[in-house]
Protein backbone atom coordinates (compact mmCIF):
# COMPACT_ATOMS: atom_id res chain seq x y z
CA UNK A 1 0.00 0.00 0.00
CA UNK A 2 1.51 2.87 -1.40
CA UNK A 3 0.62 6.89 0.25
CA UNK A 4 -1.46 8.06 -2.74
CA UNK A 5 -0.61 11.70 -3.98
CA UNK A 6 -1.61 14.17 -1.70
CA UNK A 7 -2.49 17.78 -2.56
CA UNK A 8 0.17 20.24 -0.95
CA UNK A 9 -0.45 21.34 2.70
CA UNK A 10 -2.50 24.77 2.80
CA UNK A 11 -1.93 27.64 4.97
CA UNK A 12 -5.07 28.30 6.48
CA UNK A 13 -4.75 30.69 9.63
CA UNK A 14 -7.14 34.03 9.30
CA UNK A 15 -6.86 37.10 11.14
CA UNK A 16 -8.62 36.06 14.38
CA UNK A 17 -6.89 33.18 15.21
CA UNK A 18 -3.48 35.17 14.96
CA UNK A 19 -5.63 37.86 16.83
CA UNK A 20 -6.28 35.19 19.58
CA UNK A 21 -3.02 33.41 19.83
CA UNK A 22 -1.66 36.94 20.48
CA UNK A 23 -4.04 37.66 23.13
CA UNK A 24 -4.05 34.52 25.31
CA UNK A 25 -0.98 35.07 27.80
CA UNK A 26 -3.00 37.97 28.89
CA UNK A 27 -6.19 35.73 29.07
CA UNK A 28 -4.44 33.07 30.37
CA UNK A 29 -3.63 35.44 33.30
CA UNK A 30 -6.61 35.14 34.73
CA UNK A 31 -7.46 31.42 33.91
CA UNK A 32 -7.26 28.72 36.50
CA UNK A 33 -8.25 25.79 34.25
CA UNK A 34 -7.46 25.11 30.66
CA UNK A 35 -9.70 22.26 29.35
CA UNK A 36 -8.19 21.91 25.44
CA UNK A 37 -10.47 19.61 23.25
CA UNK A 38 -8.72 17.18 21.43
CA UNK A 39 -10.42 14.90 18.84
CA UNK A 40 -10.16 10.94 20.00
CA UNK A 41 -10.04 9.91 15.60
CA UNK A 42 -6.73 11.85 15.63
CA UNK A 43 -5.32 11.83 19.05
CA UNK A 44 -1.90 13.65 17.93
CA UNK A 45 -2.51 15.35 15.38
CA UNK A 46 -5.32 17.83 16.93
CA UNK A 47 -2.48 18.70 19.19
CA UNK A 48 -1.26 22.14 18.46
CA UNK A 49 2.46 23.20 19.44
CA UNK A 50 1.71 26.83 19.62
CA UNK A 51 -0.93 25.97 21.97
CA UNK A 52 1.36 23.81 23.92
CA UNK A 53 3.92 26.79 24.13
CA UNK A 54 1.54 29.12 25.38
CA UNK A 55 0.26 26.64 28.06
CA UNK A 56 3.33 25.50 29.25
CA UNK A 57 4.54 28.96 30.15
CA UNK A 58 1.63 29.63 31.80
CA UNK A 59 1.80 26.94 34.05
CA UNK A 60 5.34 27.73 35.12
CA UNK A 61 3.77 31.62 35.56
CA UNK A 62 1.19 30.23 37.89
CA UNK A 63 3.14 28.01 39.88
CA UNK A 64 5.84 30.50 40.54
CA UNK A 65 2.52 32.95 42.51
CA UNK A 66 2.33 29.94 45.07
CA UNK A 67 -1.11 28.12 46.07
CA UNK A 68 -1.87 30.46 48.42
CA UNK A 69 -2.68 33.09 46.26
CA UNK A 70 -5.90 32.27 44.17
CA UNK A 71 -4.45 33.25 41.30
CA UNK A 72 -2.12 30.23 41.64
CA UNK A 73 -4.83 27.79 40.98
CA UNK A 74 -3.43 26.33 37.70
CA UNK A 75 -5.24 23.49 35.86
CA UNK A 76 -4.79 21.26 32.69
CA UNK A 77 -7.42 19.07 31.40
CA UNK A 78 -7.06 17.83 27.87
CA UNK A 79 -10.58 16.02 26.47
CA UNK A 80 -10.86 13.95 23.63
CA UNK A 81 -14.00 14.40 21.71
CA UNK A 82 -15.88 11.92 19.64
CA UNK A 83 -14.63 9.06 21.63
CA UNK A 84 -17.95 7.26 20.15
CA UNK A 85 -16.26 7.36 16.39
CA UNK A 86 -13.18 5.57 17.69
CA UNK A 87 -13.02 2.09 19.17
CA UNK A 88 -12.23 2.26 22.66
CA UNK A 89 -9.37 -0.24 22.93
CA UNK A 90 -7.14 2.93 22.57
CA UNK A 91 -8.16 4.54 25.13
CA UNK A 92 -6.40 3.45 28.19
CA UNK A 93 -3.10 2.92 26.52
CA UNK A 94 -3.19 6.19 24.80
CA UNK A 95 -3.59 8.03 28.28
CA UNK A 96 -0.62 5.86 29.85
CA UNK A 97 2.15 6.92 27.17
CA UNK A 98 0.67 10.57 26.88
CA UNK A 99 1.28 11.19 30.95
CA UNK A 100 4.72 10.16 30.85
CA UNK A 101 5.70 13.23 28.60
CA UNK A 102 2.54 15.67 30.28
CA UNK A 103 1.09 16.42 33.49
CA UNK A 104 -2.32 17.02 32.61
CA UNK A 105 -5.47 15.52 33.65
CA UNK A 106 -7.18 13.42 30.51
CA UNK A 107 -10.75 12.68 29.55
CA UNK A 108 -12.23 11.30 26.90
CA UNK A 109 -16.44 12.45 26.18
CA UNK A 110 -18.54 11.26 23.75
CA UNK A 111 -21.38 13.87 22.48
CA UNK A 112 -24.40 12.63 23.99
CA UNK A 113 -23.13 10.42 27.16
CA UNK A 114 -24.52 12.13 30.22
CA UNK A 115 -22.09 9.43 31.75
CA UNK A 116 -18.55 11.26 30.56
CA UNK A 117 -20.12 14.69 31.08
CA UNK A 118 -20.28 13.79 34.66
CA UNK A 119 -17.32 12.64 35.20
CA UNK A 120 -15.78 15.97 33.46
CA UNK A 121 -18.26 18.19 35.32
CA UNK A 122 -17.08 16.54 38.82
CA UNK A 123 -13.54 16.88 38.11
CA UNK A 124 -14.38 20.92 37.62
CA UNK A 125 -16.27 20.71 40.64
CA UNK A 126 -13.50 18.85 43.07
CA UNK A 127 -11.18 21.52 42.04
CA UNK A 128 -13.24 24.15 42.43
CA UNK A 129 -13.89 23.03 45.91
CA UNK A 130 -10.17 21.99 46.97
CA UNK A 131 -9.20 25.89 46.18
CA UNK A 132 -12.26 27.48 47.20
CA UNK A 133 -10.29 29.10 50.08
CA UNK A 134 -7.86 31.05 47.96
CA UNK A 135 -10.54 31.17 44.95
CA UNK A 136 -14.31 31.94 45.48
CA UNK A 137 -14.94 31.60 41.64
CA UNK A 138 -13.46 29.04 38.82
CA UNK A 139 -12.33 30.63 36.17
CA UNK A 140 -12.14 28.77 32.75
CA UNK A 141 -10.99 29.01 29.19
CA UNK A 142 -11.35 26.27 26.78
CA UNK A 143 -8.94 26.08 23.74
CA UNK A 144 -8.24 23.81 20.70
CA UNK A 145 -8.08 23.62 17.07
CA UNK A 146 -11.41 24.16 15.07
CA UNK A 147 -14.04 22.17 14.73
CA UNK A 148 -13.09 19.71 17.45
CA UNK A 149 -16.48 20.16 19.42
CA UNK A 150 -15.41 23.42 22.29
CA UNK A 151 -18.91 24.98 21.89
CA UNK A 152 -20.84 21.48 22.61
CA UNK A 153 -18.68 20.46 24.84
CA UNK A 154 -19.33 24.01 26.73
CA UNK A 155 -23.08 23.95 26.27
CA UNK A 156 -23.41 20.35 27.43
CA UNK A 157 -21.29 21.30 30.58
CA UNK A 158 -23.61 24.39 31.05
CA UNK A 159 -26.61 21.81 31.24
CA UNK A 160 -25.39 19.76 33.55
CA UNK A 161 -24.13 22.56 36.05
CA UNK A 162 -27.01 24.78 36.25
CA UNK A 163 -29.82 22.39 34.55
CA UNK A 164 -30.40 25.41 31.65
CA UNK A 165 -30.53 23.24 28.13
CA UNK A 166 -30.73 26.32 26.18
CA UNK A 167 -27.33 26.54 23.79
CA UNK A 168 -25.45 29.54 25.02
CA UNK A 169 -23.17 28.71 21.96
CA UNK A 170 -23.67 28.57 18.18
CA UNK A 171 -22.68 25.21 17.04
CA UNK A 172 -21.55 24.17 13.41
CA UNK A 173 -19.98 20.89 11.29
CA UNK A 174 -17.86 23.49 9.25
CA UNK A 175 -14.85 25.03 10.81
CA UNK A 176 -14.15 28.66 12.02
CA UNK A 177 -17.95 29.68 13.07
CA UNK A 178 -16.68 30.97 16.72
CA UNK A 179 -13.94 33.65 15.33
CA UNK A 180 -14.34 35.73 19.08
CA UNK A 181 -14.50 34.48 22.77
CA UNK A 182 -17.41 33.98 24.13
CA UNK A 183 -19.67 35.71 26.84
CA UNK A 184 -18.38 34.67 30.54
CA UNK A 185 -20.96 31.26 30.78
CA UNK A 186 -21.77 30.13 34.27
CA UNK A 187 -21.35 26.23 34.40
CA UNK A 188 -21.57 25.51 38.37
CA UNK A 189 -23.88 27.34 40.72
CA UNK A 190 -22.30 26.32 43.98
CA UNK A 191 -18.96 26.45 43.91
CA UNK A 192 -19.54 28.51 41.60
CA UNK A 193 -17.78 27.84 37.90
CA UNK A 194 -17.38 30.24 34.68
CA UNK A 195 -16.26 29.57 31.28
CA UNK A 196 -14.88 30.94 28.20
CA UNK A 197 -15.22 29.69 24.79
CA UNK A 198 -12.76 30.50 22.36
CA UNK A 199 -11.84 30.42 18.31
CA UNK A 200 -10.11 27.30 16.87
CA UNK A 201 -7.03 27.78 15.96
CA UNK A 202 -5.23 25.89 13.43
CA UNK A 203 -0.99 25.41 13.40
CA UNK A 204 0.10 27.98 11.65
CA UNK A 205 2.57 25.84 9.36
CA UNK A 206 1.19 22.18 8.95
CA UNK A 207 4.64 21.02 7.92
CA UNK A 208 7.29 20.25 5.05
CA UNK A 209 7.12 17.26 2.19
CA UNK A 210 4.73 14.15 3.10
CA UNK A 211 4.25 14.88 6.40
CA UNK A 212 2.94 18.22 6.11
CA UNK A 213 0.48 17.21 3.29
CA UNK A 214 -0.75 14.29 5.22
CA UNK A 215 -1.61 15.80 8.45
CA UNK A 216 -3.63 18.65 5.96
CA UNK A 217 -5.46 15.98 4.63
CA UNK A 218 -6.71 14.61 8.12
CA UNK A 219 -7.61 17.80 9.87
CA UNK A 220 -9.94 18.17 6.44
CA UNK A 221 -11.69 14.76 6.59
CA UNK A 222 -12.72 15.65 10.38
CA UNK A 223 -13.62 19.03 9.15
CA UNK A 224 -10.99 20.74 11.40
CA UNK A 225 -9.77 22.88 8.50
CA UNK A 226 -11.70 24.45 5.44
CA UNK A 227 -12.85 21.67 3.28
CA UNK A 228 -12.85 23.94 0.16
CA UNK A 229 -8.75 23.75 0.43
CA UNK A 230 -9.37 20.05 -0.83
CA UNK A 231 -11.28 18.05 -3.36
CA UNK A 232 -12.80 15.43 -2.22
CA UNK A 233 -11.49 12.59 -4.05
CA UNK A 234 -8.34 13.62 -2.65
CA UNK A 235 -9.73 13.10 1.05
CA UNK A 236 -11.62 9.70 -0.41
CA UNK A 237 -8.19 8.32 -1.80
CA UNK A 238 -6.46 9.06 1.60
CA UNK A 239 -9.55 7.60 3.38
CA UNK A 240 -9.55 4.47 1.42
CA UNK A 241 -5.52 4.11 1.77
CA UNK A 242 -5.53 4.59 5.89
CA UNK A 243 -8.61 2.12 5.94
CA UNK A 244 -6.64 -0.74 4.18
CA UNK A 245 -3.96 -0.06 6.20
CA UNK A 246 -5.36 -0.44 9.77
CA UNK A 247 -6.90 -4.04 8.60
CA UNK A 248 -5.54 -5.35 5.38
CA UNK A 249 -7.41 -8.41 5.13
CA UNK A 250 -10.72 -6.86 6.18
CA UNK A 251 -10.93 -2.93 5.80
CA UNK A 252 -14.21 -1.28 6.83
CA UNK A 253 -15.45 -0.33 3.95
CA UNK A 254 -16.09 -4.33 2.91
CA UNK A 255 -20.01 -3.68 3.76
CA UNK A 256 -20.49 -0.61 1.56
CA UNK A 257 -19.35 -2.82 -1.48
CA UNK A 258 -21.48 -4.91 -3.60
CA UNK A 259 -21.67 -8.39 -2.11
CA UNK A 260 -20.27 -9.85 -5.38
CA UNK A 261 -16.97 -7.42 -4.77
CA UNK A 262 -16.33 -7.70 -1.10
CA UNK A 263 -12.44 -7.85 -1.12
CA UNK A 264 -9.61 -5.15 -0.09
CA UNK A 265 -9.48 -2.60 -3.37
CA UNK A 266 -6.64 -0.33 -3.45
CA UNK A 267 -7.71 1.71 -7.05
CA UNK A 268 -9.63 4.52 -6.09
CA UNK A 269 -11.40 4.66 -9.19
CA UNK A 270 -12.00 0.66 -8.95
CA UNK A 271 -13.82 1.70 -5.15
CA UNK A 272 -15.68 4.64 -6.16
CA UNK A 273 -17.22 2.50 -9.24
CA UNK A 274 -18.18 -0.48 -6.94
CA UNK A 275 -19.78 1.92 -4.35
CA UNK A 276 -21.34 4.19 -6.77
CA UNK A 277 -22.94 0.81 -8.53
CA UNK A 278 -24.09 -0.34 -4.73
CA UNK A 279 -25.92 3.15 -4.37
CA UNK A 280 -27.17 3.30 -7.63
CA UNK A 281 -25.36 7.05 -7.69
CA UNK A 282 -25.81 7.34 -11.46
CA UNK A 283 -26.03 11.03 -13.44
CA UNK A 284 -28.00 11.75 -16.33
CA UNK A 285 -26.93 9.90 -19.32
CA UNK A 286 -25.87 6.76 -17.18
CA UNK A 287 -22.95 7.54 -16.21
CA UNK A 288 -21.72 7.06 -12.21
CA UNK A 289 -21.30 10.01 -10.18
CA UNK A 290 -18.01 9.39 -8.75
CA UNK A 291 -17.68 13.18 -7.04
CA UNK A 292 -20.72 12.34 -5.15
CA UNK A 293 -19.99 8.76 -4.32
CA UNK A 294 -16.47 10.00 -2.98
CA UNK A 295 -18.27 12.66 -0.97
CA UNK A 296 -20.74 10.33 0.51
CA UNK A 297 -17.73 7.85 1.42
CA UNK A 298 -16.12 10.52 3.58
CA UNK A 299 -19.47 11.60 5.03
CA UNK A 300 -20.08 8.29 6.46
CA UNK A 301 -16.78 7.34 7.86
CA UNK A 302 -17.51 10.87 9.87
CA UNK A 303 -20.78 9.55 11.13
CA UNK A 304 -18.44 6.69 12.87
CA UNK A 305 -19.87 3.96 10.69
CA UNK A 306 -16.08 2.54 10.79
CA UNK A 307 -15.62 2.95 14.14
CA UNK A 308 -16.18 -0.24 15.42
CA UNK A 309 -14.76 -2.12 13.06
CA UNK A 310 -11.60 -4.13 13.84
CA UNK A 311 -7.93 -2.85 13.47
CA UNK A 312 -5.39 -4.76 13.08
CA UNK A 313 -2.10 -2.46 12.59
CA UNK A 314 -3.38 0.67 14.04
CA UNK A 315 -5.60 2.77 16.30
CA UNK A 316 -7.46 5.87 14.81
CA UNK A 317 -5.44 7.57 11.98
CA UNK A 318 -2.13 8.51 14.01
CA UNK A 319 -1.31 5.05 14.90
CA UNK A 320 -0.19 3.15 12.46
CA UNK A 321 1.78 -0.19 13.83
CA UNK A 322 2.37 -1.87 9.99
CA UNK A 323 5.97 -1.21 10.62
CA UNK A 324 6.67 -3.16 13.97
CA UNK A 325 7.10 -6.45 14.35
CA UNK A 326 7.86 -8.98 17.27
CA UNK A 327 11.51 -8.76 16.20
CA UNK A 328 12.03 -5.36 17.49
CA UNK A 329 10.37 -6.38 20.77
CA UNK A 330 7.79 -4.22 20.49
CA UNK A 331 4.44 -6.48 21.03
CA UNK A 332 1.38 -5.32 23.11
CA UNK A 333 -0.56 -2.21 22.07
CA UNK A 334 0.57 -0.36 24.84
CA UNK A 335 4.42 -0.85 23.91
CA UNK A 336 3.30 -0.17 20.48
CA UNK A 337 1.79 3.79 21.60
CA UNK A 338 4.45 4.32 24.24
CA UNK A 339 7.00 4.41 21.13
CA UNK A 340 4.87 5.94 18.87
CA UNK A 341 3.97 9.10 21.29
CA UNK A 342 7.83 9.75 22.00
CA UNK A 343 8.58 9.79 18.38
CA UNK A 344 5.59 12.01 17.98
CA UNK A 345 6.55 14.07 21.30
CA UNK A 346 10.07 14.49 20.12
CA UNK A 347 9.52 15.52 16.73
CA UNK A 348 6.81 18.17 18.09
CA UNK A 349 8.87 20.17 20.50
CA UNK A 350 11.65 20.25 17.94
CA UNK A 351 9.37 22.21 15.71
CA UNK A 352 8.41 23.69 19.28
CA UNK A 353 12.46 24.65 19.50
CA UNK A 354 12.02 26.65 16.09
CA UNK A 355 14.03 23.49 14.34
CA UNK A 356 11.41 23.82 11.54
CA UNK A 357 9.63 27.05 10.11
CA UNK A 358 7.61 28.06 7.29
CA UNK A 359 8.83 29.21 3.99
CA UNK A 360 7.14 32.34 4.63
CA UNK A 361 8.81 32.46 8.02
CA UNK A 362 12.55 31.45 6.80
CA UNK A 363 12.11 34.48 4.50
CA UNK A 364 11.19 37.41 6.37
CA UNK A 365 13.63 36.19 9.24
CA UNK A 366 16.45 36.21 6.40
CA UNK A 367 15.86 39.61 5.38
CA UNK A 368 15.67 41.14 8.84
CA UNK A 369 19.17 39.22 9.45
CA UNK A 370 20.07 40.74 5.58
CA UNK A 371 18.77 44.17 6.95
CA UNK A 372 20.60 43.77 10.31
CA UNK A 373 23.68 43.29 9.03
CA UNK A 374 23.42 46.44 6.69
CA UNK A 375 22.57 48.53 9.24
CA UNK A 376 25.77 47.19 10.93
CA UNK A 377 27.85 48.01 8.28
CA UNK A 378 26.79 51.49 7.81
CA UNK A 379 27.18 51.74 11.38
CA UNK A 380 30.61 50.84 11.39
CA UNK A 381 31.61 52.82 8.39
CA UNK A 382 30.10 55.90 9.85
CA UNK A 383 32.08 55.24 13.24
CA UNK A 384 34.92 54.91 11.59
CA UNK A 385 34.52 58.13 9.88
CA UNK A 386 33.85 59.80 12.64
CA UNK A 387 36.82 58.95 14.05
CA UNK A 388 39.08 59.92 11.04
CA UNK A 389 37.73 63.28 10.92
CA UNK A 390 36.24 64.39 14.38
CA UNK A 391 32.60 64.80 12.72
CA UNK A 392 30.62 63.21 10.95
CA UNK A 393 27.12 63.11 9.14
CA UNK A 394 25.10 60.03 10.86
CA UNK A 395 24.14 57.88 8.09
CA UNK A 396 20.07 57.48 7.47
Amino acid sequence: MVLPPLPPAPSWFPGHMASFTKALPTLLANTHVVIEARDARLPLTSINPTLETALAKWRVEKEGLGANSGAGVCERIVVYTKRDLVSSKGEKPLESALKRHFDHRIHFNSTGSPRDLRALHSSLVSIAEENKETTPHLNILIVGMPNIGKSTLLNNLRWAGTSISTKALRTSAQPGLTRALSERLKLNLDPPIYAVDSPGVMVPFLGRGDEGRERGVKLALIAGIKESLYDVESLAAYLLYKLNRLNPENPAYLPILPKSAQKPVQDLEEFLYLVAERLGSIRKGGEYDLERTARWFVGWWREGKASQWPETHGWGFDFDFSSYSEQEGIRTLQEKMDEYVSRYVERMRSVQDGIEMSPTREKRLAREERKKARDAKRQAAYEAKKLGSGVAKKPT
